[in-house]
């Protein structure tokens, strides 16, 4: 049932992401520039050749997504952790969705905003400057540039070529 590159990339995928709770921001970097980038080169080396990967790829990413919700919850700034909870739940409805039409587009109409604002929160606040999440108006400026920065990639992925 398993194969050595299912296997490898199981663990990796379930256990990585588990450093977000002890580095938010690294721990959310490595897991998705890191383990989930490599776990399609290892399934195409070591694992069996007609998977659905979408089918193994997104419940990996939804555990992923929410241990980075359960460190958002935890955060201080109310309007901070309301945004991000909210686009945790914007996402996490977009899959739902997914999975009851099996359409990928769903996946451009709820993109995934919500890592890239955990992430350039927490690199904000690293670099001394959350006031660019904490004040309502600039933090409507930053969430402008992410989804900017986001939807090319989301189309590119998952619109009807």
């Amino acid at each position: 049932m398993f194969d050595d590159g299912m296997i490898i990339v199981l663990v990796m995928r379930l256990l990585g992401p588990l450093i977000i709770f002890r580095w938010p921001l690294f721990g959310s970097l490595v897991s998705e520039f890191v383990f989930d980038a490599l776990d399609i080169v290892i399934w195409a080396a070591l694992g069996p050749t007609d998977i659905n990967y979408t089918a193994y790829d997104k419940p990996l990413d939804v555990y992923q997504l929410t241990i980075m919700a359960i460190v958002a919850s935890r955060w201080e700034h109310k309007t901070v952790r309301n945004t991000a909870l909210f686009l945790y739940g914007y996402r996490l409805l977009g899959y739902g969705l997914y999975l009851a039409t099996d359409l990928r587009v769903m996946f451009f109409f709820f993109p995934n905003i919500f890592f890239y604002f955990f992430v350039a929160y927490l690199a904000a606040k690293k670099i001394g400057l959350p006031e660019l999440f904490e004040d309502k108006r600039q933090l409507a400026v930053m969430m402008g540039i992410i989804i900017l920065v986001k939807l090319p990639q989301e189309y590119i992925l998952h619109w009807p070529h």
